[in-house]
């Protein structure tokens, strides 16, 4: 077992790393929580496994539990599902102290800490992460959020309504991941590949020698992966927690990724679409004379071996595409910023890519 503690501004919090972990939410959330009433916000695919068990253990510890499970899919990670926690919030009484519990993959704990954030103008958030891109990534540093439409002729604006509202714990338990389909733990390998891009090329090195023992789930290489990478966000995320400087580098690829979410009938999850927009940071450096080609090949073998996708899906189209990064909530004076690589470990911030390279760069991944 491994425990971080993150210092943000409203008080620290652990993300504890524990092998079978999810058998001691019970008391962990007694200790952050005196209130033993609490409400879990289950992803539907796994409140019957994962979620009972969660109910059982925080039953031992003596806490008054409901659960609510909701779809964990783009379109559903909406104020409407934020509505539907409310009214379950509602429904059992829960009060300003009774923490609200994120049972899920990114998606859901975006969602239910949204609704943390705001019922009763905030209640005590927990994050149980059961998919490996939020172990690593999405429970930790307080963003919450849920997308909305945008203006035409766009598609999804991903996470455009949020709030900065760090967790109380997060508890990651890397046996549930032996549950996961295959698809989704490639989607969280692309967030850890992005993690050692911007911060530490030695976790690269790691992922490389790692990558056949992770993807049979193998215990060590698994533990060691999800530590390094917490350790890479919780640094990160103390040094600016409100994404004033440095957090933005924990962004790159996401400008493309979040455009190629907005697209109608996307057929690529949150990872893949990260592991594309990777693929399109690195054009734009090397275009631009940032990033050695060498390291732009680098990792498209790397995302190759991982059975992540580098391309778009056929039809795509570039000004659709361009439209969307435009609504990106990353966009100041209008300019659109994008993080780039100098080298690994060397992140950097542009707003004065033009067009035409960007353009490229979408067409290099496949759009027309």
């Amino acid at each position: 077992m491994t425990t971080r503690t993150v210092h943000s501004a409203s008080g620290a919090y652990d993300v504890v790393v524990e092998w079978g972990g999810l058998a001691s939410l019970g008391p962990r959330v007694r200790q952050v929580a005196s209130n033993p009433r609490a409400l879990i916000v289950a992803d539907a695919n796994v409140a019957a496994t994962h979620g009972v068990k969660a109910m059982q253990s925080l039953r031992k510890a003596g806490c008054h539990v409901a659960m609510i499970d909701v779809a964990a899919t783009e379109r559903s990670k909406s104020l409407r599902t934020v509505r539907a926690i409310y009214d379950a919030l509602l429904t059992h009484r829960m009060e300003r102290g009774n923490p609200v519990i994120a049972l899920g993959g990114g998606i859901v704990g975006d969602a239910a800490g949204f609704a943390a954030a705001t019922y009763l103008r905030g209640v005590p958030l927990i994050h149980a992460p059961t998919s490996l891109l939020a172990m690593v990534d999405a429970s930790i540093g307080g963003k919450t959020g849920v997308n909305i439409n945008l203006p035409p002729p766009g598609g999804l604006g991903k996470n455009l309504v949020g709030a900065f509202w760090p967790p109380r714990l997060v508890l990651c338990d890397p046996a549930v991941l032996r549950t996961l389909p295959p698809r989704e733990l490639r989607c969280g390998l692309a967030e850890c590949i992005k993690h050692a891009l911007i911060a530490d090329a030695h976790h690269l090195d790691q992922i490389e020698r790692d990558l056949a023992p992770l993807l049979r789930l193998k215990r060590e290489p698994l533990e060691r992966l999800i530590t390094a990478s917490v350790d890479i966000k919780a640094a990160i995320v103390e040094r600016d927690e409100r994404e004033s400087g440095e957090r933005a580098f924990l962004n790159l690829g996401h400008t493309f990724a979040h455009a190629i979410e907005s697209l109608p009938r996307c057929p690529f999850k949150h990872g893949e679409a990260v592991a594309i927009g990777l693929m399109g940071a690195c054009a734009v450096s090397a275009a631009t004379d940032r990033l050695a080609p060498d390291v732009h090949a680098r990792v498209g073998t790397l995302l190759d071996r991982a059975g992540l996708p580098r391309t778009l899906h056929r039809g795509a189209k570039v000004e659709p595409l361009l439209h969307a990064m435009r609504f990106d909530k990353k966009v100041s004076g209008g300019r659109v910023r994008l993080v780039l690589l100098q080298a690994i470990g060397r992140p950097a911030i542009a707003d004065d890519v033009p067009v035409k390279v960007v353009a490229d760069a979408w067409r290099g991944l496949g759009a027309a």
